[in-house]
């Protein structure tokens, strides 16, 4: 379906705004602006689990979720929990951490095999990054996901569990199996059925937009900060001009009438 001139500019000018906020935090981050933030306790568990990983040598479980890339309600979602995924692994490679990760999709398996391999070469240590270590448990089934999960924990001792991605109500499987094996667990999800169960279950829990904000928590990573505050700049800029549109029409009204 052709689009009309008018909104193909509108998106080629939004596509610039965002490029250009980009560049414009990456450059900030490089001269070593500092930027204030809210603190995000819901990833304390995760930094006491990598703390305490490296004494023990127990591995850290990481997961985005049974998403897929591609599908619209799962696609950022997933996205979300690999970089999150990649921050949590790198920090673990650092330490000597063994990192084990899953996922319930056969493309987002393939990405989180990539993202595994990225944190480990990032951390200079590819040598180390085993494949074995990234299962798949299911096949877009995220009841078989979830209990594939639980069946993980109930085979190995983890330090700690990162749920960061797609999940809906079958995370209560995953969440109540590994708070049943006392395993620190932090999860997010963007959905209202899932949210309720991963809080009664999980010693922290990201909410919505704190699941996107994850890695730039996890990471000092330029990169990683500069999306962080591309992301509430323009959430900014869309909340001003949705405000400044409801006024506008709210005025011509009133003139109107």
């Amino acid at each position: 379906m052709d689009l009309p001139l008018q909104t193909l500019a509108l998106l080629l000018i939004v596509f610039i705004v965002i490029i250009l906020t980009l560049l414009y935090h990456a450059r900030a981050l490089d001269r070593r602006r500092t930027f204030s933030r809210r603190s995000l306790p819901a990833l304390d568990a995760l930094r006491q689990g990598l703390g305490g990983g490296a004494e023990t040598g127990r591995a850290i479980h990481l997961s985005p979720g049974s998403g897929t890339i591609g599908a619209r309600a799962t696609t950022a979602e997933t996205i979300a929990g690999l970089l999150a995924a990649e921050r949590t692994a790198t920090e673990a490679a650092l330490s000597g951490i063994p990192v084990v990760a899953s996922s319930g999709d056969a493309v987002a398996h393939l990405a989180l095999r990539g993202t595994l391999r990225q944190a480990y070469q990032r951390a200079g240590l590819g040598q180390d990054y085993n494949p074995d270590n990234v299962q798949l448990l299911a096949q877009q089934d995220p009841m078989a996901y979830a209990s594939g999960v639980s069946m993980l924990y109930g085979r190995q001792r983890f330090e700690a569990s990162q749920l960061i991605g797609s999940f809906g109500y079958e995370v209560l499987l995953a969440t109540g199996a590994g708070a049943q094996q006392g395993i620190p667990q932090v999860a997010g999800a963007t959905t209202s059925t899932a949210l309720p169960l991963i809080y009664l279950t999980s010693e922290g829990t990201l909410i919505g937009e704190d699941m996107y904000a994850a890695e730039a928590y996890l990471s000092r990573a330029p990169e990683a900060q500069g999306r962080l505050l591309t992301h509430d700049a323009l959430r900014t800029v869309a909340i001003v001009a949705i405000v400044t549109l409801a006024l506008w029409q709210a005025a011509q009204s009133f003139i109107g009438a």
